[in-house]
């Protein structure tokens, strides 16, 4: 279970290194939020804190606007729990796994960061059709991973066609899964479950063009 460690206005003036006019600011932006508000004194989460500092300092090397840092802190707000390792840097590929099955999303995600450094790809997930769209949209991921039958409300086929219809992510590449019926396109990659891994990755490192590191330690 994470802990949580409330610290007031002084102590996140610390950890940025600003002033009281600054942090009122980024909070305006809603860059920072508090966690709670005991009278008239808001205490912050410094985990919470930690992690927005690094995002904004990320996009700030990487040339990012305002709009675009925002844009990073809300992606981050989607899930603080499957997205609390979000930075952001230009030279790092980026891949989304959408996936309601939350073993098969982690057996995944565990697996991908098995077989490429950090420094090279990022990967993020999604455990329903709606906030894998929200997601992607603001991350622009480079591929995007897709179960074909996610929850009632949306659907793979459908979370692909808003994904392809939007100037934000029409650019990125798919693969889709599924154990329960076969997806035929001329254009994307399809992956009936059980997985076969090896051609899998072979798939991956393809579309997003890295190759996995033989290096690391083999996953079991």
């Amino acid at each position: 279970m994470k802990e949580t460690i409330l610290i007031d206005t002084n102590e996140v003036i610390k950890l940025f290194n600003f002033s009281l006019e600054s942090l009122k600011k980024y909070k305006a932006l809603g860059l920072i939020k508090a966690y709670t508000t005991i009278g008239s004194k808001d205490l912050f989460d410094k985990g919470d804190i930690i992690i927005r500092k690094k995002i904004i300092a990320s996009c700030k090397r990487n040339g990012k606007d305002l709009d675009e840092i925002r844009k990073s802190i809300k992606a981050y707000e989607i899930d603080k729990n499957l997205q609390s390792e979000l930075i952001y840097d230009e030279r790092i590929k980026k891949l989304l796994i959408i996936e309601d099955d939350k073993s098969v999303c982690e057996f995944l995600r565990i697996y991908l960061m098995s077989n490429f450094f950090e420094k090279d790809l990022t990967i993020f997930y999604a455990t329903d059709g709606m906030s894998g769209i929200k997601i992607a949209r603001e991350i622009q991921p480079n591929l995007i991973i897709i179960d074909m039958v996610l929850d009632i409300e949306i659907d793979g086929k459908a979370v692909y066609k808003e994904l392809i219809e939007h100037p934000r992510t029409n650019q990125s590449k798919f693969i889709f899964i599924s154990g329960n019926f076969e997806f035929k396109s001329k254009n994307e990659i399809f992956f009936k479950k059980p997985i076969n891994m090896e051609k899998f990755l072979k798939k991956v490192e393809e579309l997003i063009g890295l190759k996995a590191n033989q290096t690391k330690e083999a996953f079991c």
